[in-house]
């Protein structure tokens, strides 16, 4: 009988295996991702929660009457600017509903400059917070990692009055302007995609929002609709959402004296909101205006 004889081969060691460094880095730029492009399980991945942000009633009654005579000018002087570009403007493509935007930034920089407040307002569309190989958040539990990277639509800021800093806070970029800036908030516009809601889009927004600080309070909107949400990061690196409901600036519907009472109520009501999530002093998950919900 002839003998059969097995071959064995050695397996080879962890430290044998050569190291793909061109598999790794396909990899890694698999796990970045544009602001634009973040979805809710993305959300999930880094470990960020969605809650909810209830306005209270009543406080909210008593921030539009205590702020109601500082404000009754620029006020009064937006709805006839909103008035015109309703008039003219088309509303069916983004710019137009970015005009209605700009009307509102630029007054909430009004009262905060001009009116109580006294606090100097820079506005910085297209402002870049996560350049090169992007911000990188890691899911504290499963260790998940994702890079992201993009542009915030809108960053507005305050900072201190003094006369040489303007011109550095409205050219600073971002490491510089968190050292200048006092306060911040985001606004990220929708594109105005017919078969997206703004729902659809807050994904982006809390990718942005999450990118940029430990607590931050932000504004989802599309010019017309707004959603006040804010962003809190704790000690132990749990990351939570608390996303507002719809808040509306009316379509105006002017009487025989071109008045509409209702739509400069609901213009009002958006310029105090955003005013405040820009200026209020109080920490983000203690403030009476409103109450935070699982």
């Amino acid at each position: 009988m002839s003998a059969h004889w097995q071959v064995y081969k050695p397996k080879r060691s962890l430290q044998d295996t050569p190291v793909n460094l061109t598999f790794m880095q396909q990899a890694r730029e698999c796990l970045k991702i544009e602001f634009s492009s973040v979805t809710e399980a993305d959300l999930a991945n880094v470990g960020i929660e969605r809650k909810f942000l209830v306005f209270n009633a009543t406080e909210l009654e008593r921030l539009l009457t205590d702020k109601r005579s500082a404000s009754e000018k620029p006020i009064s002087q937006i709805c006839v600017r909103l008035s015109r570009i309703y008039r003219h403007v088309s509303m069916r493509y983004e710019p137009g509903i970015r005009m209605i935007l700009d009307a509102v930034l630029l007054t909430v920089a009004e009262i905060c400059f001009d009116g109580g407040h006294k606090i100097p307002v820079a506005i910085l569309p297209g402002m870049q917070i996560a350049s090169g190989e992007g911000i990188l958040l890691k899911n504290p539990v499963t260790s998940f990692e994702m890079w992201f990277t993009g542009a915030v639509n809108y960053d507005m800021c305050t900072y201190e009055d003094e006369e040489d800093l303007r011109d550095r806070v409205l050219n600073a970029d971002l490491d510089r302007l968190r050292r200048l800036a006092k306060s911040h908030i985001f606004l990220i516009a929708d594109k105005r995609l017919e078969d997206k809601t703004l729902f659809d889009f807050m994904p982006e927004a809390i990718a942005q929002a999450a990118s940029f600080a430990l607590a931050v309070r932000f504004c989802l909107t599309d010019g017309r609709k707004w959603i006040f949400s804010v962003f809190v990061k704790n000690a132990t690196n749990h990351r939570v959402c608390y996303e507002g409901s719809i808040s509306t600036i009316l379509e105006p519907r002017f009487d025989s004296e071109g008045r509409d009472s209702a739509w400069e109520q609901s213009v009002h009501r958006i310029v105090e909101l955003v005013t405040h999530w820009l200026v209020a002093e109080c920490d983000p998950l203690t403030d009476a205006l409103y109450r935070l919900r699982d």
